[in-house]
């Protein structure tokens, strides 16, 4: 169905649906409104071109034209309309658009009007099921998996692990170096711990955190999957190009931080960057879907994260990494810390535990999600 609106900077638009929660807009920019953008694109012109016996942004218009020719004026003319004709529509038709739309100029001729097709990615909808007793079937079957207590051969099996990484290298044509002894001296060299004794203790407090810290990871993972299997929703391609880029960017700055050239390194694994797009795309669709529910859940159940704490993680983040987009960085931040609040609400923490967890560093959470993108090589 198409449907022309006068007096406004649109005519003969068709807004249709596609399929992966996008649209296509096509219509018409009229000839009266086209021509009012003209003295804006030969003004931009003017500030280019430079012509004997002209000072610069004085070159007249006629010359203009002869210099870069008429279709290039055209072509400035409709780019500059369509900023404005593709928010009108937007705002008109109450299109819940994201991301950067892709335009194609479909019809462009003098004295005619501007032809145009748009695809855009909507905000797709978002069916919910009943996350909370999903929530409580999954956390009470995981759970009765007990943590495995930690024994002495545990801590024992650390130790020894701990004396081989302290063994000296042996030099080229030299006897191996004998390992340090597991004794009280061994133990303060290496961390200032007052005994072996004492050293046992912490290392053993330690393997239990880590082991509890896998179960929770666990109930989580086993909670995200169990949510999105029952969510219905259409992820729209521009949300997992997203997470890829994430995906990418992560993958970039592990190698980078190892010492080794990115290009050597994919040279090495034989794969290109394009080769491990393809491989990450399934878990970057869940990674999408798992961010679009749990936005979907935040806004039902009115959790948002606290603008102090994100905007202290977004400072934190640009000290270490001073030329990432601050934009993206405070998007990237405000969902893990989303993520962190929508699972403690799952998993019924009480609202001090929430407001503590917001201010956990946000990259915790963020085992959960590489267990959905595990594309360590």
């Amino acid at each position: 169905m198409t449907e022309e609106k006068k007096d406004t900077t649109y005519a003969e638009v068709k807004v249709e649906k596609l399929p992966g929660s996008e649209i296509e807009i096509t219509g018409e920019i009229p000839v009266a409104v086209a021509e009012t953008y003209r003295n804006k694109a030969i003004k931009k012109f003017q500030r280019s071109i430079e012509l004997p016996g002209f000072r610069k942004g004085n070159v007249p218009e006629e010359m203009i034209v002869k210099q870069v020719g008429e279709s290039e004026i055209m072509k400035e003319i409709a780019e500059l309309a369509l900023g404005k004709t593709y928010a009108d529509i937007v705002t008109d038709k109450k299109l819940d658009v994201v991301g950067r739309p892709m335009v194609t100029i479909t019809k462009l001729a003098p004295g005619n009007p501007v032809g145009f097709k748009i695809k855009s990615a909507v905000y797709p909808v978002v069916e919910l099921p009943d996350y909370k007793k999903i929530a409580a079937e999954e956390i009470k079957k995981v759970s009765k998996e007990k943590v495995e207590e930690v024994t002495d051969e545990d801590v024992n099996k650390e130790l020894r692990r701990l004396q081989e990484m302290m063994t000296p290298p042996a030099q080229e044509g030299e006897e191996k170096s004998p390992a340090p002894e597991l004794n009280d001296e061994f133990a303060k060299s290496i961390g200032g711990f007052k005994d072996l004794a004492d050293l046992k203790e912490k290392m053993k407090e330690q393997i239990g955190m880590e082991r509890e810290q896998k179960q929770k990871e666990k109930v989580r993972l086993s909670l995200a999957e169990a949510v999105i299997k029952k969510s219905k929703l259409e992820v729209p391609s521009l949300f997992v190009e997203g997470e890829i880029d994430q995906m990418v960017a992560s993958f970039t700055d592990r190698v980078t931080r190892s010492g080794l050239e990115l290009d050597a390194y994919l040279e090495q694994i034989k794969k290109t960057m394009d080769d491990l797009r393809k491989e990450w795309r399934p878990d970057a669709e869940k990674r999408a879907k798992l961010q679009l529910i749990f936005n979907e859940i935040a806004k039902k159940e009115g959790v948002k994260p606290d603008t102090e704490k994100l905007a202290r993680e977004v400072a934190h983040i640009k000290e270490h990494y001073p030329d990432a987009n601050e934009e993206s960085v405070a998007i990237y931040v405000a969902a893990q810390m989303t993520n962190e609040l929508v699972f403690d609400m799952l998993e019924g923490k009480k609202s001090e535990e929430k407001k503590a967890s917001s201010s956990t560093e946000v990259t915790e959470d963020k085992h959960v999600h590489d267990e959905h993108c595990n594309h360590d090589h």
